[in-house]
This record gives C-alpha cells, structure tokens and sequence, in this order.
C-alpha cells in the first residue's frame, strides 16, 4: 500500500512540476496554446 501512494504522490509531483514549467514558459495557463502543442 506504501509503495502506492509513493507512486502517486511522484505522479502527482511531476505533474505539478509541469504545470509550473508550462506557467514560466507562456506567463499563462491558456488551454488553448495546450490544445496547440498537442497538434
């Protein structure tokens, strides 16, 4: 059960880190430039 939570919890830290990578690079959290870069 630990090893579980430990997943989530770095899946949880990846996602925010990029989040917060998308935030500095555009100044903004438009989801339309996100629905861009998926092509």
């Amino acid at each position: 059960a630990l090893f579980i939570i430990a997943i989530a919890a770095s899946e949880v830290a990846i996602g925010l880190g990029l989040v917060i990578l998308w935030f500095k690079k555009f100044k903004s959290l438009d989801i339309d430039s996100l629905n861009a870069m998926k092509g």
